[in-house]
């Protein structure tokens, strides 16, 4: 099977398992106010995630917010699964592309800061890239090779079928690449190894990648994009609507956490997540965590804009992904929450 329409039916699964378990049980029933202070997340080695960065600065100090982190998932998809199920609580960094998918098929969920993107000045997102010796130099000499991803129908796919599409290739020779998901920690290894022909590299494994040289980078997201954000932090809309003032408590707490970031060197970051993970019984993530440079999010303390979803949401049309109607941008994202937004940027 092609790869687009592999990610069409495994994306068309996960909707569909998505909505069904959620009519199976209904509407999420959502907990106490006094349980629901305890934030249940999935998080990642090696990535800074703002809700705990809050965490760290002391931003939830004297709120009654505490964290509960659930462990590690595949991607995206499996972030959005677990919180429309009511499994977690806060999904860190699902694709946008994809929060848009499960939302039209009438999942309840709403973004509510931006989690990581890429800008001209930083460079944080992803990047296709190849061993320098390799004969793949365009995007035409893909067809029929091989590109690693960290999991299909998230934003890896859409920045390679984005960078084939304005190379010029036609669908069918964009069918013609195969995409190999793989975990973070294995694609650097698989690509030197030669099985694959190249592979999308971000956050740390990506820069582990660059301090062990011998690579090049055939397309940037950034170059694609331009200055964009990816990705977001997300909630269940019946958990904004019974806990608007948690809701208000964690959005507030990651927005400030972002600006502090975004206003920091990451050395000062390291220093302070490095103390908290410490502290949490997680120091054998300082190693990975030590090669983040930076979220790359576009915008003053994650603040979301229309343009985030926009491309994304035109991709997963052309992929016959999503049906255009049934998409609203404003029942996407709110930025009501972010102490950084404007009355303009409000939805």
């Amino acid at each position: 099977m092609r790869h687009g329409a592999l990610a069409r039916l495994l994306t068309g699964l996960l909707a569909m398992s998505l909505v069904a378990g959620c009519q199976a049980i209904g509407a999420p029933a959502e907990r106490s106010d006094a349980e629901a202070r305890t934030i249940r997340y999935h998080s990642g080695p090696g990535l800074i995630n703002h809700l705990e960065l809050a965490d760290a600065l002391g931003y939830y100090d004297g709120t009654g917010i505490k964290l509960k982190n659930l462990g590690q998932v595949a991607g995206g998809p499996e972030l959005l699964r677990s919180l429309a199920t009511n499994q977690s609580d806060l999904a860190i960094g699902p694709f946008h592309g994809a929060t848009a998918r499960v939302v039209s098929t009438g999942v309840p969920l709403k973004a509510v800061a931006a989690t990581y993107g890429s800008t001209a000045k930083n460079r944080m997102g992803m990047e296709v890239m190849t061993p320098e010796d390799s004969e793949i130099h365009s995007a035409r000499d893909l067809i029929g090779g091989s590109v690693a991803v960290n999991t299909l129908g998230a934003n890896a796919e859409a920045v390679v079928d984005t960078w084939l599409d304005a190379e010029g290739l036609s669908q069918d020779e964009i069918d013609e690449v195969t995409l190999v998901p793989l975990p973070g920690i294995n694609t650097e290894a698989a690509l030197r190894a030669g099985k694959v022909d190249a592979a999308v590299l971000n956050g740390a494994p990506k820069e582990f990648a660059l301090k062990n040289g011998g690579l090049r980078t055939l397309a940037a997201d950034v170059d694609l994009m331009g200055d964009y954000n990816g990705g977001s932090y997300t909630l269940r809309t019946s958990f904004i609507e019974q806990h608007r003032d948690l809701t208000r408590s964690v959005v507030e707490g990651i927005a400030r956490a972002i600006h502090w970031e975004q206003t920091h060197k990451p050395a000062e970051v390291h220093k302070v997540m490095g103390d908290w993970l410490k502290a949490h019984g997680r120091a054998d993530e300082i190693e990975s965590l030590l090669s983040w440079r930076g979220s790359g999010i576009a915008t003053r303390g994650g603040v979301l804009r229309d343009e985030d979803f926009d491309a994304w949401i035109d991709w997963l049309d052309a992929e016959g992904q999503i049906d255009v109607d049934r998409i609203d941008i404003s029942q996407l994202y709110t930025n009501e929450f972010n102490p950084y937004a404007s009355e303009e940027d409000q939805k």
